[in-house]
């Protein structure tokens, strides 16, 4: 099933192509504004030089946040009315699920894997996942939480913090780092190599190839029923003590009846 999955959920932004479990093209691509003008150029590039076209396409992957709210609704919005227009599939999934993802195909030793981003506000957003077969299982959902409150769930939760995979901008904010090294990780003997990393990892390759491969734990969904996963609220929100952001997808997806149901 070839298959176009794009991350724009942060400023390090991720674009894959896959088909049958295996990567035709990749691109990471920084930003310092908006995707609004790159995104669809990237993906354009991608296809010709795989020597496909927009057509070809059979499934359509995003990551829904959390992350940059202009980021995540540029990425849903373009998701979904590609996935509308070419009458592909569609799957949607959180950026921390698919950094998880990732992280555990980089580290195929591990078994767990925390992905952290910076939320800014004195918080971080964070899960733990599991490895499950080209995919990834839920152990405790994503939350935006202060660092200590997210360290204190996860110590109790995986008993050893050595255990998981831990990557993503916000990695320094839960571990800490040099002398101010969580104590659960420092008293530990001599100094060790582990598998923390700051940098975003490659999740728009992991998604797309999961997707490729109709990987187990992920299921299409209609477009009309994607929404964002901010799990806050914007700025402008909390300034005005609105909540103009939905918590669950409507359920009815039935308005339009152009599009003939995807099997």
């Amino acid at each position: 099933m070839l298959t176009l999955a794009f991350d724009t959920s942060t400023l390090w932004g991720r674009f894959a192509l896959a088909e049958k479990g295996q990567v035709l093209q990749y691109r990471p691509l920084n930003v310092s504004g908006s995707y609004a003008d790159a995104l669809l150029v990237v993906v354009q590039e991608m296809l010709d030089e795989a020597g496909r076209k927009l057509g070809d396409l059979e499934a359509i992957a995003v990551t829904v946040g959390p992350g940059s709210f202009t980021g995540v609704r540029i990425g849903v919005s373009t998701a979904k009315g590609l996935a509308w227009g070419l009458k592909t599939r569609l799957y949607g999934v959180t950026s921390l699920e698919a950094m998880a993802a990732a992280l555990l195909v980089e580290h195929p030793q591990a078994q767990l894997a925390v992905p952290v981003l910076d939320a800014r506000r004195g918080e971080i957003f964070a899960g733990v996942f599991r490895r499950r077969e080209s995919w990834v299982e839920t152990v405790a959902a994503p939350q935006a939480l202060p660092a200590d409150t997210w360290w204190n769930q996860l110590t109790q939760l995986v008993g050893d913090p050595d255990l998981p995979v831990y990557g993503g901008d916000g990695t320094p904010l839960l571990l800490g780092q040099g002398d101010d090294l969580r104590a659960e990780l420092a008293n530990k003997g001599q100094p060790v190599m582990r598998p923390w990393t700051a940098s975003h990892p490659a999740t728009a390759a992991a998604l797309a190839v999961a997707v490729s491969a109709r990987g187990p734990g992920l299921e299409a969904i209609h477009p009309f029923a994607l929404i964002p996963q901010y799990l806050r609220g914007s700025d402008a929100e909390v300034k005005r003590q609105l909540n103009l952001t939905p918590e669950v997808p409507s359920q009815d997806v039935t308005s339009h009846q152009s599009r003939p149901e995807i099997s």
